[in-house]
């Protein structure tokens, strides 16, 4: 998929809903916690604890300090391009997007704009507890920071060595784990990784699809997720893959999954449970799920041990399904 096409994709709109019961039972309608204006967009949101934050057009920026119950905007960043991307983590926020645009703030509010050696489009971002982060995009580009977001290196990745040809795929994922480990996954079911901070990258799979969104658990479970519905897991930290049988040709944006099973998948007018590691899905046929696209899953537990699992879309949207 061109990237020209996947940024087209995602300006159209993108909706939310989360988490199911069992496969099994029924899935109430998910509650609507806020809404922008007819032409706002959230492409993405993140999060730790009950601190979280969502941007999406224009720059835009909310969150949420009560574990998504209410949001608020923040004021704009130092930008007016579209942020495709953010991450939080210790306290401290990055996001990327157009242009090779990227933000930080050592408080999650007060933004400052990072000189960034790119102007692609930067589709991705992810740092660790100790500032280590990454920021991938368009036509192969991987970014480093060792320093929360404030300054960037740009690395150069062997392309003919990882994917057979000279080909520099987009990349629309990446994770970064506590030790520095980077997993990145993009067009070609392209998924590699890094485990000596980006000198070194190994091809994990590869194939014909993109793959646009990535989840990792603590248990060593991986999954990615892309176009005509494909569901990819390997739950040897990567070493092999399995493909799923997910019940649906439609692009998947996004995943997010917990030990213990339960995994959720979203994309276009489609959202997908499962409770046994993607061994079966149900579709959620709620009409949020089915008249909207979909993005940016995440999840978390609440003080109450209710679970929470929030997507972000059009029209400013974030819905919530606490289980």
């Amino acid at each position: 998929m061109s990237l020209r096409r996947h940024a087209h994709r995602l300006a159209l709109v993108f909706v939310a809903a989360l988490c199911g019961p069992a496969l099994g039972g029924e899935m109430p309608p998910p509650d609507t916690v806020f809404n922008g204006v007819a032409h706002d967009t959230l492409y993405a949101l993140g999060g730790e604890g009950r601190e979280l934050i969502a941007v999406g057009d224009f720059g835009m920026v909310v969150h949420s300090d009560d574990g998504g119950d209410t949001w608020q905007r923040q004021g704009k960043p130092p930008t007016d391009v579209a942020l495709l991307a953010v991450t939080r983590k210790a306290g401290h926020c990055i996001a990327s997007g157009q242009q090779g645009v990227i933000v930080y703030a050592a408080d999650c509010q007060h933004w400052q704009r990072a000189e960034v050696p790119t102007d692609a489009r930067l589709l991705a971002v992810d740092v660790n507890a100790v500032g280590t982060g990454y920021a991938v995009g368009g036509f192969g580009t991987v970014l480093q920071t060792r320093d929360w977001g404030k300054t960037w290196t740009a690395l150069t990745l062997d392309w003919e060595a990882l994917t057979g040809d000279w080909a520099e795929p987009h990349l629309y994922d990446v994770h970064v784990d506590a030790r520095g480990e980077v997993t990145l996954v993009g067009e070609f079911e392209l998924v590699i990784r890094s485990r000596d901070g980006g000198a070194n990258w190994q091809t994990l799979h590869k194939g014909r699809r993109s793959l646009f969104g990535l989840a990792m658990t603590d248990d060593g479970r991986l999954y990615a997720v892309g176009q005509e519905g494909v569901i990819l897991r390997s739950t040897d930290d990567g070493a092999s893959w399995t493909e799923l049988p997910s019940g649906t040709a439609a692009i998947l944006t996004s995943v997010w999954a917990r030990p213990g099973g339960r995994v959720v998948a979203a994309g276009i007018y489609t959202i997908l449970y499962s409770d046994n590691g993607g061994n079966s899905w149900r579709a959620d046929t709620s009409a949020p799920a089915r008249i909207g696209w979909h993005l940016a899953v995440t999840g978390f537990q609440r003080e109450n041990d209710a679970r929470r699992v929030l997507v972000v879309g059009s029209g400013g949207t974030i819905l919530s399904i606490q289980r």
